[in-house]
């Protein structure tokens, strides 16, 4: 019934669309053309006649659309079971390789399949593209309802105001009758688009999902086709080496020039080994780049068309939070710009060794004598070998880097698709609640999912990471390089002290101060606070690297995340030294110093490690800890925030300057004190479910705070240095005119005093 009910107001709507009244695009063009040709110029009735011609031109093409949306509507049942019998009619199985087939053969069925391959894959992301076209579209469709109504509604309405007979007034009335038949169109044609929309959005996901598994049937077959040539290649060249290997057994003192032929060929056989097994990963990395990009297109989808439900859930926000943090992460495209090139350099060589050949048929033996039959026949028949080796690693490079291109555009297919998910996640979730408001019991759901945290294995995965970390050559050598850094550190710290009193000693002295000590100061103070933040950073990536233990992961991604505040923090407590650049450079109080830094140590214990857990429970096990534990990290985090901001407002540090130069002003106190409330307001929002918009709002503003604190070390630099050519000047002068070293002395003290 509802099914008749449907086609009956289909059926409707398309017979009123084709019936609605329009007048003869014919008789509007001969009167257009009339118009033109008219004496005087009659430019406002072309412009009349001219915009009836592109009403009419739309209204067909909403007729033409109307047909179409039809035409689901009335086959959908044919359509969509001819759809699903296809699918349940595949075959499991790819086809089969015949193992009889030449080498020519199998490259050129590669090639076909290939582009099979290729034209499935596209025409399966063109109906997810169609899709989720049509569910956007969903949304829109009412309004756009409304606004053609009322848009038809004036043009009725001016039609029935139109008088007189003028050419001007006739031209007019063409363009509003055939603007009334295009709105028309345009009102059912959306009609007919929203009562469609299921059917064609059902039809468009059939036929994705049908290409998609021949797409994988082809994938498999192509694998298989692949596997077979390199099977048969590497399979003739051993036969190949062997047969050339037999006569070498046979022959004795043979020259080196050939003995080391026989080197080469292997090489080239290892090689030619792996770049079958490359080029078997890089059709899976195909693969799995194919397959993220559907599942971001599928969350993305189920995003938007989520998101109008957001504000009467908070459970839906969360479940597309976890969703989303379960997407892969953004490819990298210098590894394969890398490899690239490699196989460029490797092409190169390989050409050279062709042609190299000739020059090899005449080498001699070691006395200079010709070589003799068998030992030809022997170079003979390794340079043939040689020659084939070449030729198929030539033709293997060729392929697997046009491989590398297609996963190189499918990695920038899935990077597109990971930025429209960040664009849309930030559209419809960041001002959504992702976990559930705190209740009586939170404190009973923090120590349940401690107890669980601690019984996922924690400290076996840990010590397993830690082995895996160890032992494999790409994180042993960062961490060796790092710990010998960090001794270096603590090796030169007392040089580094030295240093520090003898320029602390020098600053103020007119001629011994100078613009480089500040300079050295703050680069060897920069230098001297790097190694521990690199050692932290990589210990970070050789967690991040042990990915068969997802805590040890998660773990290594709160790690690498804090070393930039580590860096900050140990950076500043350098600069912060009695001899350091704060107090002998820039001249600031040492009292201010000493409380702005009070905190250094809490920063360090507390800061750092609360932040690297948030982290890590941000990404373990879909935010599963995120709603307690998670939470209860960044009440902790703001909790200290908002103390070291109070020690670093009661220190005098200024956020604002008048005009005076000073501090002390309504504008400053305002801006600390919303420092100091701002970690507070995100307590209070990550209490009632808003804890990642908390989070991103207080990195921005902490982070702010960070830049505003760069650039004032910025000012200081170049402010004392705009003291030091002062006090110069001014000492310039006073040797220059002995009777004014009075004043020279005062401008020197004065200098002095602006500094402290």
């Amino acid at each position: 019934m509802r099914l008749i009910i449907t086609f009956l107001m289909a059926w409707c709507l398309s017979w009123g669309a084709y019936a609605a009244t329009a007048p003869d695009s014919k008789q509007i063009t001969q009167e257009l053309e009339q118009a033109k040709a008219a004496k005087p110029a009659q430019p406002e009735v072309v412009e009349a006649l001219q915009s009836a011609l592109n009403a009419l031109e739309e209204r067909k093409g909403s007729l033409e659309r109307i047909k179409q949306y039809q035409q689901v509507i009335d086959n959908y049942p044919k359509l969509s079971a001819t759809l699903r019998a296809q699918l349940n009619n595949m075959r499991d199985e790819p086809r089969s390789v015949s193992p009889g087939m030449s080498t020519d053969a199998l490259n050129q069925e590669i090639l076909q399949v290939s582009s099979q391959l290729l034209d499935k894959s596209r025409q399966a992301q063109q109906e997810q593209e169609r899709a989720r076209e049509i569910a956007d579209s969903l949304n829109q469709l009412p309004q756009q309802q409304t606004d053609a109504r009322r848009q038809l509604n004036e043009i009725e309405r001016r039609l029935g105001t139109l008088t007189g007979n003028t050419p001007l007034n006739q031209a007019q009335n063409f363009a509003l009758q055939s603007d009334s038949a295009r709105l028309k169109a345009l009102v059912d044609e959306l009609e007919l688009a929203q009562l469609s929309a299921n059917n064609r959005q059902e039809l468009a996901r059939l036929r994705s999902e049908l290409a998609e598994k021949e797409s994988q049937q082809l994938d498999a077959y192509l694998q298989a086709l692949r596997n077979q040539l390199n099977s048969q290649r590497q399979l003739e060249a051993e036969r190949a080496l062997e047969s050339t290997e037999l006569l070498a057994e046979n022959s004795a003192d043979l020259p080196k020039d050939i003995v080391a032929q026989f080197k080469i060929n292997r090489e080239l056989s290892a090689a030619l080994n792996q770049q079958a097994q490359r080029m078997d990963l890089v059709a899976s990395q195909q693969r799995q780049a194919t397959s993220q990009t559907l599942q971001v297109r599928q969350a993305l989808n189920t995003l938007r068309e989520q998101s109008q439900w957001l504000g009467s859930s908070n459970l839906l926000g969360e479940a597309l939070r976890a969703q989303v943090a379960r997407l892969p992460e953004m490819p990298k495209p210098q590894q394969l710009d890398t490899e690239m090139a490699q196989l460029r350099v490797q092409r190169l060589r390989y050409e050279d060794l062709l042609n190299k050949q000739p020059l090899l048929r005449q080498i001699h033996q070691a006395d200079g004598q010709p070589l003799t039959a068998e030992q030809n026949r022997i170079l003979e028949a390794q340079l043939r070998t040689q020659r084939e080796l070449l030729n198929s690693l030539l033709q293997g490079g060729d392929t697997l880097l046009l491989e590398l291109t297609k996963l190189k555009v499918s990695n920038g297919q899935l990077e597109d698709a990971l930025k429209e998910v960040n664009e849309a996640t930030h559209r419809y979730l960041f001002w959504t609640s992702d976990v559930r408001p705190m209740t009586i019991a939170w404190p009973l759901e923090i120590a349940q999912d401690l107890r669980r945290l601690i019984s996922l294995d924690t400290f076996s995965q840990l010590g397993k990471a830690s082995v895996m970390m160890l032992t494999s050559k790409e994180t042993i050598l960062p961490l060796f390089g790092a710990l010998i850094l960090v001794g270096c550190s603590i090796y030169s710290r007392r040089y580094f002290t030295r240093f520090l009193e003898r320029s602390a000693a020098k600053v103020g002295k007119v001629t011994q101060d100078h613009f480089w000590l500040t300079l050295r100061t703050l680069f060897w103070s920069i230098l001297v606070a790097s190694p521990l933040p690199v050692l932290w950073m990589t210990l970070g990536y050789g967690l991040r690297e042990a990915w068969p233990y997802p805590l040890a992961v998660a773990i290594g991604d709160g790690v690498t995340a804090t070393v930039p505040l580590l860096w900050v923090v140990m950076i500043c407590a350098t600069f912060a030294r009695p001899n350091g650049l704060f107090i002998a450079h820039f001249g600031w109080p040492r009292e201010r110093v000493s409380r702005g830094m009070r905190y250094y140590l809490m920063s360090i214990g507390l800061i750092v490690p609360l932040i690297m857990a948030l982290m890590m429970f941000d990404n373990l096990d879909d935010r599963e800890f995120s709603g307690s534990l998670g939470r209860l990290c960044f009440i902790l985090i703001c909790g200290a925030l908002a103390v070291v901001t109070l020690s670093l407002k009661k220190a005098g540090i200024p956020l604002y300057l008048n005009k005076e130069g000073s501090g002390d002003n309504i504008t400053n106190h305002m801006l600390w004190n919303m420092m100091i409330g701002a970690p507070l307001v995100a307590i209070l929002a990550s209490a009632v479910g808003y804890l990642a918009t908390a989070q991103a709002l207080l990195a921005r503003l902490e982070t702010s705070v960070a830049i505003w604190f760069l650039l004032l070390v910025v000012y200081h630099v170049i402010r004392r240095w705009m003291l030091i050519q002062r006090r110069r000047l001014a000492f310039d002068r006073g040797e220059a005119s002995p009777g004014r070293d009075v004043s020279a002395t005062r401008a020197w003290r004065r200098g002095s005093a602006s500094s402290q």
